[in-house]
């Protein structure tokens, strides 16, 4: 199985949540400054044949099947879902949803907003139970997807009808619904892949990707690297080989289109070269390259898709 990214709607109603672990019990700090963002919780139907075509989300989307049938187009993969599937789409990702078959296709739809993952630990490498989280941070997958499990469908209703409602204690239990959900994401995605552990539990590499997540925006070179994590440059490229798929430099390159992304969508007036600038590109034309060989869409027009604007940039 995959995974992939998406944004919540403008204008919908958000419910912030801080959250930090430990050992493995996820307990809300409202001091935080960084969240856990419920953006909408929505019983959603798809009309006949319906179609929502190439879009983009700032959050995560989790999509639960309830009847029918319903389809995502996701970096040129097609998934399907039938009743009692869900599937888990990574913010930032172009994707298609549909609709395919002669009936009514009935969901229960969520977005939610985890802010800058990696602020939640500092200089703390945060440990291997917590797989939603650690994928959130690492962005190797797009979406995933699996069978939803009687615990994890009652927590989704219940994120709905809390959502939905304001009684007595309502948020301390969206709280408590929310630190549900990512516990049951992250036992599902250890079970689809057991190998995840081993990445999880390598301290070199996650010591090495927070470094790299909490200094894109300065010059990175390989040993300077390799250095913080306490091993040689070219054991590190292999464990980036070995893990993730991808060498050391562009993985770097993701994290700041990534990052570069939640900039724009915050700072709306900045340009492409201040944006390039910001996050350690060399030109606006090695960021708009940059940007296009990973996201598939020059910056210009994915901006004014998403967020509209000037058309000059």
């Amino acid at each position: 199985m995959a995974a992939t990214m998406m944004l919540p709607p403008q204008g919908s109603c958000c419910r912030y949540y801080a959250a930090f672990w430990i050992g493995d019990v996820l307990l809300v700090d409202t001091n935080l400054a960084q969240a856990i963002v419920l953006n909408n919780a929505i019983a959603q139907q798809f009309p006949p044949h319906y179609r929502f075509d190439t879009h983009f989300h700032r959050s995560v989307e989790l999509l639960l099947c309830k009847s029918g049938t319903i389809s995502f187009a996701i970096q040129g993969s097609e998934q399907i879902l039938n009743p009692g599937q869900y599937i888990v789409i990574f913010p930032n990702i172009p994707h298609d949803t549909a609709a395919p078959g002669e009936t009514t296709a009935q969901a229960l739809h969520i977005h939610f907003h985890i802010k800058s993952a990696c602020s939640l630990y500092g200089q703390q490498r945060p440990d291997g139970n917590q797989p939603f989280l650690m994928e959130f941070i690492l962005s190797r997958w797009p979406f995933f997807r699996g069978v939803c499990s009687s615990q994890l469908r009652a927590c989704l209703e219940c994120i709905f009808e809390e959502f939905h409602t304001s009684n007595q204690n309502s948020d301390r239990l969206m709280q408590l619904y929310c630190e549900q959900l990512l516990l049951l994401l992250g036992r599902d995605l250890l079970a689809q892949c057991k190998a995840n552990m081993d990445l999880y539990e390598n301290s070199y590499l996650m010591d090495a990707i927070l470094y790299i997540n909490q200094h894109c925006s300065e010059k990175l070179v390989v040993g300077q690297i390799a250095k913080y994590a306490g091993v040689s440059p070219r054991y590190l490229t292999k464990l980036f080989q070995k893990y993730l798929d991808l060498s050391i430099s562009s993985y770097i390159t993701f994290i700041r289109i990534s990052k570069s992304i939640d900039y724009k969508c915050s700072h709306p007036s900045a340009t492409m070269a201040e944006i390039a600038t910001e996050f350690g590109f060399s030109s606006q034309q090695h960021f708009t390259k940059a940007f296009k060989n990973t996201m598939g869409i020059t910056p210009r027009n994915y901006f004014l898709e998403r967020i509209g604007g000037d058309k000059s940039y």
